[in-house]
């Protein structure tokens, strides 16, 4: 890695947004974060207005999840399969433990109703079904939501451009014509964000384990965009918090990735950056060349944990239902060994059998 191309924090490679957008080359880098012997995440800096839109929309998921739960339960959406709208205790976070942890709030960041066919709404309601807002009782949450959204899949589309650039030099005529990365996120019309709330452990009863607080996995789409988390202090019951985006008070918490040799990396995201991760998806049209890792955030500890609660934003870019993940030619059976994953499928039957371990729905 060139030293004028990117910047690396605890192992983590740095990309700067600037040169992103000239095109500068940056394989190297991307090699470095999303190769065999990566973390399966790189971060970007630099990005012009994402501390306002961070701000504008994190705090949104403390007061959202304050609501009393009849407001709430207005747009829970079980005919999505809770792939919409607002969802608690449906992820299941271990074996036959469902996540009481944390609530979602899901909705498509690009398209409010999105152009495909009537047959393909009706086949896979958990990605075309029209956005569910709280626009009667929480208006403030979409203009946030799409903004920050937007924000995010336009970045993961100059990131994507860059693997394309890696993928094409390594594979050439291997490579599948529909597995560029960038054209699939720029055509698909079903990406999916997810407004993300952990609420505060006030009682010494969630194990001090890496997944107290998300439970270890890989992301099965193609390009997963994460916002840096916020955390909050507030007594139980409080409609509005004491202090927000305050330090993490446990230097313990907060996300891991877990590397090809077993280690166990936290990963801090600055304030004013944004991360991105391969999924499982891209290494399956790849043939490994770009490979997803499974991670995992681990909860406060208690007593640090009172009153504290973290809200954080992913946008999970993927291909749409009826595409089919096709490896490089010759690819070996055992790189096609991911997820869910078996040959011949398209991205929907992916996602169903994925969502399979982790969504009651299915079960």
């Amino acid at each position: 890695m060139s030293s004028d191309v990117a910047g690396a924090k605890d192992g983590v490679v740095v990309l700067d947004y600037a040169k992103l957008m000239d095109g500068t080359d940056l394989s190297a880098d991307i090699e470095r974060a999303y190769g065999y012997d990566g973390i399966g995440l790189l971060v970007v800096r630099g990005i012009p207005g994402l501390v306002e839109l961070r701000q504008g929309l994190l705090p949104l998921g403390f007061r959202f999840a304050a609501l009393p739960n009849e407001v709430k339960d207005r747009y829970v959406h079980a005919r999505s399969s809770y792939s919409f709208g607002w969802s608690h205790g449906k992820e299941v976070l271990k074996p036959g433990q469902f996540d009481e942890f944390k609530g979602s709030y899901y909705n498509n960041p690009q398209y409010d109703s999105p152009e495909v066919d009537a047959a393909l709404v009706e086949k896979y309601p958990e990605n075309y079904l029209p956005n569910v807002w709280p626009d009667a009782d929480f208006p403030a949450l979409r203009p946030a939501f799409q903004a920050l959204g937007r924000k995010m899949v336009e970045v993961g589309l100059l990131v994507a451009s860059q693997c394309d650039r890696y993928v094409k030099a390594r594979l050439g005529d291997r490579l599948s014509p529909d597995a560029q990365l960038e054209r699939t996120i720029r055509e698909s019309r079903a990406c999916k964000a997810r407004l993300l709330y952990y609420f505060a452990i006030n009682e010494d009863a969630t194990p001090r384990t890496r997944d107290s607080w998300c439970g270890w996995h890989s992301d099965h789409g193609s390009l997963t965009a994460l916002c840096p988390a916020m955390y909050f202090d507030a007594e139980p019951g409080a409609a509005e918090p004491a202090r927000q985006d305050i330090p993490v008070p446990d230097p313990e918490a907060g996300l891991y990735v877990r590397t090809r040799g077993g280690e166990e990396r936290k990963v801090v995201i600055p304030k004013d950056c944004l991360a991105f991760q391969i999924g499982e998806s891209a290494q399956i049209v790849t043939g490994g060349l770009l490979r997803s890792t499974p991670h995992a955030v681990q909860a406060l500890a208690h007593p640090a944990s009172r009153n504290i609660s973290r809200s954080t934003f992913a946008v999970f870019m993927q291909p749409d239902n009826e595409e089919h993940l096709r490896p490089p030619q010759g690819t070996d059976a055992e790189e096609l060994r991911v997820g869910a994953f078996k040959p011949g499928m398209t991205f929907g039957d992916f996602a169903r059998a994925t969502f399979a371990k982790f969504y009651n729905p299915y079960g």
